[in-house]
């Protein structure tokens, strides 16, 4: 008996994660399409294929569900931790050569940016006439802040960073903000491929302080 309820436990756990992903795939696409306030929680439920009610009890509201589909989108999956612990965020860490280390760490914040990015706009935007959207975004800004000190360590490597820590992950903080890509890559009409050299790049020069030829 105990093994059947062990695997209707974990077939349960594995429905409701399906669910969840659905619900924040659907809340993705239509808040990309229509905008925040123009998309309602019926909608969403509707084209995940559930019930509004499965949204509310999953998520609480709104507002909510979009500050879970942020993280959820940054971490690139649907039980979201910080980006530091993931393997990917790990294997930096772990690579020895300090411009590979760089190369690696911006193929990394590319892909996090090029995920996050339209549904950061959509956020700000709805923000700027939502004070308690504003909040929560303020919050998740200063949780990305704080991570940026992790980044910065992780970085370093055995040759230390060019900056005092908090420089460092400052300047962290603008490498890899939205903002940033979508100005080179939507402004100026750079490829993803470009973005990504450049910051690697910058880490190089900026936090690393190590010239692009130079050798670890």
């Amino acid at each position: 008996m105990s093994v059947k309820r062990s695997y209707s436990s974990a077939r349960r756990d594995a429905q409701a994660r399906e669910t969840r992903r659905s619900i924040l795939d659907a809340a993705g696409l239509l808040f990309i399409a229509h905008g925040y306030a123009a998309t309602t929680l019926q909608a969403i439920a509707d084209q995940a294929g559930v019930a509004v009610q499965t949204v509310y009890a999953a998520f609480g509201s709104k507002r909510e569900l979009m500050r879970q589909l942020i993280e959820a989108t940054i971490a690139g999956d649907d039980n979201p931790g910080p980006v530091t612990e993931q393997a990917e965020a790990k294997g930096v860490a772990a690579e020895p050569d300090v411009r590979r280390r760089a190369e690696l760490d911006a193929a990394l914040a590319r892909a996090i940016v090029q995920r996050v990015g339209p549904i950061v706009r959509v956020a700000e935007e709805a923000a700027a006439s939502d004070p308690e959207l504003a909040t929560m975004m303020e919050k998740i800004k200063a949780a990305r802040r704080d991570e940026m000190l992790v980044s910065a360590r992780q970085l370093a490597g055995p040759e230390g960073l060019r900056l005092d820590p908090d420089e460092a992950a400052a300047t962290l903080y603008v490498l890899y903000s939205p903002h940033v890509a979508d100005m080179l890559m939507r402004d100026h009409g750079w490829s993803p491929q470009r973005y990504q050299a450049w910051l690697a790049r910058m880490l190089l020069e900026t936090v690393l302080g190590t010239a692009p030829h130079d050798r670890a």
